[in-house]
C-alpha cells in the first residue's frame, strides 16, 4: 500500500506538469495518473491493487480538506460583495443546470432519486481553464471576466445547498428541519466569530491545527445530520475565512492538501475509472455531455442577458462557465459513497462525469477564443 501511494503521488505530479504545460488543468492529470496505477494497467502488469478502504479513506479525507479550502478562499465578506448580477446570474446559471440534468436522467429512464442526482452533478463549474483564457485574451478585468468569476463564486455555495437539501438522508420534513439547524448552528458561530476573532491565543499554530479539526469535525456534523460530509467542511471554511489569519490558514492548507490529499482523491478517482463502463455508456454519454454543457450555456446566458449584457457578452459568460473539474468529480463520488447508483450505474456516471471534465476543458478556450474574435472582428466593422 505504502508503495503504490508513493508510486501514485510521483506519477500525479508528473502528469499534472505534464497537463500544465500544454495549458491544460493538473487534475486531468492526476486523474490519468489514477487511472494508470488503477486495476486496469498497473494492476494488470505488476499487480498492484491500489482501490483499498485506506486509500478511499485517504481520499474522502482529501474532498473534505478540498471543500475547506474552497470555503475558505471564497469567503463570508466576498459572498456578501457578489452584488444583483452575480445573484441572478448564478440562480439562473444553477437553476437551468440542473433541470437539464434531471431531464436528462429521466430522458434515460433513471428514477426521481437517480435523476436529481444526475442535476447536481451539473450544476457545479471550475473556470480555471476560463481564467486563463480570459488573462490571455487581457479579458480578465472586463464585465464578462467579473460576472463569470461571481457567478462562479455562488456556484459552488448554491451547488453544495442543492445537494445536501435534494439527496439529504430522512424523511422530507425531518431533513428541513436538521438543515435548518445546520445552518442556524452555522450562523450562531459567524456571530461568535465577528465578536472574538481578534481574541489571541499564545498557543504556538493553534489556529492552524484548529482549521484542520474543524473541517473534520464540521464533516462529521453534518454526516451525522443525514447531510454530505463535504456540506460540513465547506461551511467551516466560510467560518474560518472571519479569522484575520485567513490567509496563513489557506496556504497552511494548501501546503498539506494540494502536496498530498487532494491529489490522493483525485487518484483515487481515476483508479476507480473503469474500462469496462465504457462498453455501456452510450447513450448516458451522449445524453450527460451534451446537456451540461448546454444547460450552463443557456442558464448563464440567460441570466447574464436579463442582467443588462449584450448578446456575443451574455453567450462569452455562459461558454466561460462550461467546464467542470474539482467539485463535479466530488459531487458524484459522495453520491456513490451515498449509495444512490447501483455499482455498475455508479461506474457508467463517474466515467461520464471524468469525461465531461476533459472535454469541458478542451473545449471553453477554443469556443471562448471564438466568441471574442468574433466580437473583436464586429467592433472592426464598425
Amino acid at each position: 500500500m505504502l508503495l503504490e501511494i508513493g508510486i501514485a503521488l510521483i506519477l500525479a505530479k508528473l502528469a499534472g506538469y505534464a497537463m500544465e504545460k500544454i495549458k491544460q488543468p493538473a487534475v486531468i492529470g492526476e486523474i490519468l495518473a489514477g487511472i494508470i496505477v488503477g486495476p486496469f494497467i498497473f494492476g494488470e502488469l505488476f499487480g498492484l491493487k491500489y482501490l483499498s478502504d485506506v486509500t478511499e479513506g485517504l481520499a474522502s479525507i482529501g474532498i473534505i480538506l478540498l471543500l475547506f479550502i474552497s470555503g475558505l478562499e471564497i469567503g463570508v465578506d466576498e459572498l456578501k460583495s457578489v452584488g444583483k448580477n452575480g445573484f441572478i446570474t448564478s440562480m439562473f446559471d444553477v437553476s437551468v443546470a440542473f433541470f437539464f440534468g434531471y431531464l436528462a436522467g429521466v430522458l434515460l429512464g433513471y428514477d426521481l432519486r437517480i435523476s436529481i442526482a444526475i442535476g447536481n452533478i451539473l450544476v457545479a463549474t471550475s473556470v480555471g481553464i476560463t481564467v486563463r483564457t480570459l488573462m490571455e485574451m487581457h479579458a480578465l478585468h472586463t464585465n464578462v471576466g467579473e460576472l463569470i468569476l461571481t457567478v462562479a463564486v455562488l456556484d459552488d455555495v448554491l451547488g453544495i445547498i442543492v445537494l445536501s437539501i435534494t439527496l439529504g438522508q430522512g424523511a422530507p420534513l425531518l431533513l428541513l428541519a436538521k438543515i435548518a439547524i445546520f445552518f442556524i448552528i452555522i450562523v450562531l458561530i459567524l456571530m461568535i466569530i465577528g465578536k472574538v476573532k481578534d481574541i489571541k491565543l499564545h498557543i504556538p499554530r493553534f489556529i492552524l491545527t484548529a482549521s484542520i479539526a474543524s473541517s473534520l469535525i464540521f464533516a462529521a456534523f453534518a454526516k451525522s445530520l443525514g447531510l454530505a460530509a463535504i456540506t460540513g467542511s465547506f461551511f467551516a471554511g466560510l467560518i474560518f475565512s472571519r479569522l484575520p489569519q485567513r490567509r496563513k490558514m489557506i496556504d497552511f492548507m494548501r501546503q498539506i492538501g494540494e502536496n498530498f490529499f487532494v491529489p490522493l482523491f483525485f487518484i483515487w478517482v481515476g483508479a476507480s475509472f473503469d474500462f469496462n463502463a465504457l462498453e455501456e455508456i452510450g447513450n448516458l454519454v451522449l445524453l450527460f455531455i451534451p446537456m451540461a454543457l448546454i444547460g450552463k450555456i443557456i442558464g448563464c446566458s440567460v441570466g447574464a442577458k436579463i442582467c443588462g449584457f449584450k448578446a456575443r457578452d451574455a453567450l462569452a459568460v455562459g461558454i466561460g462557465m462550461m467546464p467542470r473539474m474539482e467539485v463535479a468529480l466530488v459531487v458524484v463520488t459522495t453520491e456513490i459513497t451515498m449509495g444512490i447508483f447501483s455499482e455498475d450505474l455508479a461506474h457508467q456516471v463517474l466515467a461520464s462525469t471524468i469525461l465531461l471534465v476533459i472535454i469541458s476543458s478542451f473545449l471553453t478556450p477554443i469556443l471562448l477564443k471564438a466568441v471574442y474574435k468574433g466580437k473583436e472582428g464586429a467592433k472592426a466593422e464598425k
